[in-house]
């Protein structure tokens, strides 16, 4: 799982989407099968990528087109398929990339809102059903791959939906709270957290402290559902206010605890490997850092204060848009760039360079298996 990019970047994709001729209309043919162990989605670059890990990289296959109308930023992973998601620009729609063929099933939704919908990122539960709220449609759907049209489960949710988390018997859907009806985007006051059963009944809704702003991401490890709080914009520049925050709600209680400062704003979060989970700041969408939390300690392991030093090739720093960990603590990362290709990187536990290939234009979010 990952978390989202900014609303300045979804409108600079959406941008670039628009410039004509950039891709063909629909997703090719099956290309070869994918085998990999890592995958990055690229936005700009409307493209699955596969990518082997031994001791470096290699690419796995040829990049599986998504399709013209592709702007999605964020996947999630089966053994078998990836899901990925398009807004109401194209069409609100999901995607199901079949990990073994190559195929890519596209899932609408039910009428009346089929259209604008405006599906956040996508999540599998354990079965292999993936479950979406929707941001304009203020509702959470189900699907499964291969479905016409995803299942309406609950609707009339929140103002901003950006995950549902599915957890046993149980839905958190991560409500940002923010102004998505006035074109503002500013949030309207502190994030919260819906709780669902699977069939869409209410059960509680969580609030989070109040210096927890625009909630994009979230995670379960360690009893937990770990909130990342993205923070707030300002409202012409889009440029980040540096309150991004972390919040851990103890699952067997439902109790929020403090909000934990990022000292920047979020840009990204993905539960590693190796039981860790890594988010992405930023102050000003030019330097980001990596950070390490321990779900077990409930603490960071690495940063605000002192965030993974990510190494390239050259010894410079790399800039991590979205990072993760294999389950031998290596640590995988992607750059993110309109104007060239972007960079998978690869390094030891400490951020020390040990490889790097290209990861295609405008990668967004990166994914091991």
């Amino acid at each position: 799982m990952t978390r989202r990019p900014s609303i300045a970047v979804r409108l600079a994709l959406l941008a670039l989407l628009l410039l004509p001729g950039a891709c063909s209309d629909s997703p090719t043919d099956p290309a070869a099968p994918l085998g990999s162990d890592v995958f990055v989605l690229n936005s700009t670059g409307q493209t699955l990528a596969s990518f082997s890990v031994l001791e470096g990289l290699s690419g796995a296959a040829p990049p599986i087109d998504l399709g013209a109308g592709f702007d999605g930023d964020a996947f999630d992973l089966t053994p078998s398929f990836a899901v990925t998601t398009v807004s109401t620009f194209g069409g609100s729609r999901l995607l199901f990339v079949d990990l073994a063929s190559g195929d890519v099933l596209t899932t609408s939704f039910p009428a009346p809102e089929s259209d604008l919908t405006n599906p956040s990122a996508a999540s599998f539960d354990e079965q292999g059903t993936a479950w979406v709220g929707g941001r304009g449609s203020d509702a959470v759907y189900r699907a499964d791959p291969g479905d016409a049209t995803a299942e309406r489960v609950a609707a009339g949710l929140g103002s901003f939906i950006e995950r549902v988390v599915p957890h046993e018997n149980r839905l958190y859907v991560v409500d940002a709270n923010i102004d998505d009806d006035g074109g503002s985007y500013t949030p309207l006051g502190p994030g919260r957290v819906i709780v669902l059963s699977r069939t869409g009944d209410l059960e509680r809704v969580i609030d989070l402290p109040p210096t927890a702003l625009n909630p994009t991401d979230a995670v379960v490890s360690a009893g937990d559902l770990l909130v990342l709080a993205g923070g707030s914009f300002d409202p012409e520049t889009f440029l980040p206010s540096s309150d991004g925050s972390l919040v851990a709600i103890d699952l067997s209680t439902g109790a929020a605890g403090s909000a934990v400062p990022l000292g920047a704003n979020g840009v990204s979060m993905e539960l590693g490997g190796d039981g860790l989970v890594y988010v992405t700041t930023t102050s000003d969408y030019q330097s980001l850092d990596v950070l390490r939390y321990d779900p077990e300690s409930g603490a960071f392991d690495r940063g605000p204060a002192d965030p993974i030093p990510v190494k390239g090739a050259d010894g410079g720093r790399v800039d991590c848009w979205s990072a993760t960990a294999l389950t031998d603590g290596r640590i995988v990362c992607i750059t993110f760039n309109f104007a060239e290709a972007g960079i998978l990187v690869l390094t030891d536990r400490s951020g020390g360079f040990l490889d790097e290939v290209p990861s295609g234009f405008g990668s967004t979010d990166v994914a091991s298996r």
